[in-house]
């Protein structure tokens, strides 16, 4: 899959919102990112003050954190994707989390992420996925499936305490007939439009994405992102598709 950076000759002027309740990670991120050229960075201390600077304020990215008072980076992100803001439904987000939060991980999924980030930051790995969350395209035409996306609230304040309850995805139900035919594709051979003939899943059990799902482009980046975190690295894809 090719990734279009045409943008990169106006880069600099890309305007990037963050979103986090600890002024300290602010002035991290503000500072990394300023020395990657970015000239306007603005920022919000929760999502309700996020929303708020949208109302007025046009972006063309949003990197949030996750555990915020007043309205979590997860809400935030689905009022975005369900058309409940003033900004665009396909505004580039990225989530800043653990990878080791796989319920966490798996809603943001549902809701078409364009990233993850994990603390302490490393320039090399945010600049990687700015860029790849700028060349990105959400469909707008899917709010009525993110207003379905439920954020686990209890779960988000209670952290590692909570059993988080199985997370579920839309997806198309596979006759049997069908689901018995099907190829056989690596990871990095997975492509937008691929319909999965079995859940992926990570080492621990939790289901990123359900057999029926059909892939986007955003999910193909995000499962490339994530290899560590699966279960294994070879899926089967309804027959029809070919790997090459």
């Amino acid at each position: 899959m090719t990734i279009d950076f045409e943008f990169l000759d106006s880069f600099e002027r890309k305007r990037i919102l963050l979103v986090d309740d600890d002024p300290f990670i602010l002035g991290v991120l503000e500072k990394l990112l300023g020395l990657l050229g970015l000239e306007t960075i603005l920022q919000a201390g929760d999502g309700e003050q996020a929303l708020a600077l949208l109302k007025d304020t046009a972006v063309d990215l949003l990197i949030t954190d996750v555990l915020m008072p007043n309205l979590d980076g997860l809400s935030l992100l689905k009022k975005i994707r369900s058309g409940q803001s003033s900004a665009a439904a396909s505004l580039p987000c990225i989530v800043v989390s653990s990878l080791d939060d796989e319920a966490t991980l798996a809603t943001a999924l549902a809701l078409d992420v364009n990233g993850f980030v994990q603390k302490p930051f490393k320039a090399p790995i945010l600049i990687k996925r700015l860029l790849i969350a700028l060349s990105e395209t959400v469909s707008e035409s899917l709010d009525h499936l993110y207003s379905d996306v439920v954020i686990d609230v209890d779960r988000l304040q209670l952290g590692a305490h909570y059993q988080p309850k199985p997370t579920t995805h839309q997806a198309q139900h596979i006759p049997l007939e069908r689901r018995e035919k099907y190829t056989v594709v690596s990871l990095f051979q997975l492509r937008p439009d691929m319909q999965l003939a079995e859940d992926i899943k990570t080492k621990s059990g939790t289901v990123l994405l359900s057999a029926g799902f059909t892939l986007n482009q955003t999910r193909v980046h995000r499962m490339w992102e994530l290899e560590g975190n699966l279960e294994k690295t070879s899926f089967r894809v309804l027959a029809g598709f070919s790997a090459g």
